[in-house]
């Protein structure tokens, strides 16, 4: 799927989000459609993993190369935020009069149904599946990404919650996702040379900043399988180390710099953990965050890979 269909998924869905024309309904039950297109396009790149042995064989290779653009995107985020919070005081940026976003724990239910459809995926194409299967898993493939891209759009368009924050704001909030890009692609910049890794190919993986569905399943796409696993690994890995680590930083860095190990799991997954460690004020910018970085991934992975 080009940068072009995706867009317009996107924007459509995010336009039906925002001006909800639809009967409330459609709203109620839209969650669904994006839980639907994961379990989907997880299962297709589960099953296309499985079909492809060289990526059975090479497993231990790849964990270790996700280990690696993992944790420098992660460094380079810190290390940019942290320089950043040094030139403001971090007061700079709380919001003191805006409203507060409520954010409820993540749901692990979902996340445990993500995994098990890789798994399951996995197990069709080593037992079931073939070469011949391939064209079919792509045409499944293309079409639940157009679910996918449509059902987070809508999510991005009810989420006015973020766009409040953003108008007491202004555009400077803009400045902490830019600046956990150019950390993540410079930490993915340097791990390429250290992996001995195509840079391109290192970019790519890091731009998917943690979303770890959509940025495996364009990669595979796009590029192949065992990027596209690669790209998996590394964001799941990614969002692990930042549940860990993400006490330390706050401790050590600071309470904006935690804003970065996350990407673009700030906005769900990662955002309870953040409210707790670092606050409410800091909650609400990370929520825009993640929600900025989110866009983003379906533009930057389909047009560095293009490049």
């Amino acid at each position: 799927m080009d940068i072009t269909l995706i867009l317009i998924f996107l924007f459509t869905g995010f336009l039906i989000g925002y001006f909800k024309p639809l009967p409330d309904l459609f709203y109620r039950f839209s969650g669904y459609i994006t839980e639907l297109g994961l379990i989907i396009l997880l299962g297709s790149m589960g099953a296309r993993i499985g079909v492809d042995r060289n990526i059975i064989t090479q497993i231990g290779v790849i964990g270790f190369k996700s280990f690696i653009l993992a944790l420098f995107s992660i460094i380079g985020s810190v290390i940019l935020l942290k320089v950043f919070s040094m030139f403001l005081k971090e007061n700079y940026l709380e919001l003191k009069n805006a409203e507060k976003l409520d954010q409820e724990e993540s749901d692990h239910r979902l996340t445990i149904i993500i995994i098990f459809s890789v798994i399951i995926g996995i197990i069709l194409g080593l037992s079931v599946l073939n070469n011949d299967s391939i064209n079919l898993i792509e045409i499944i493939t293309t079409y639940a990404l157009a679910v996918l891209l449509f059902g987070v759009g809508v999510d991005i368009g009810l989420n006015k919650e973020a766009f409040r924050g953003l108008k007491i704001l202004g555009f400077k909030i803009l400045i902490i996702p830019i600046l956990i890009v150019i950390g993540t692609l410079l930490g993915s910049f340097f791990a390429s040379f250290f992996l001995k890794m195509v840079i391109k190919d290192a970019l790519a993986v890091g731009a998917g900043f943690g979303w770890y569905s959509l940025s495996a399943v364009l990669i595979t796409n796009i590029h192949s399988v065992e990027l596209g696993s690669i790209a998996f690994l590394t964001n799941v890995i990614r969002e692990l180390l930042t549940i860990i680590t993400l006490p330390f930083i706050v401790r050590y860095f600071g309470k904006i710099p935690s804003i970065g190990p996350g990407g673009a799991t700030t906005m769900d997954v990662t955002l309870p953990l953040i409210k707790k460690t670092a606050g409410e004020d800091i909650a609400v910018l990370a929520f825009i965050s993640g929600m900025v970085l989110s866009i983003l991934v379906p533009i930057l992975v389909p047009f560095i890979l293009s490049l």
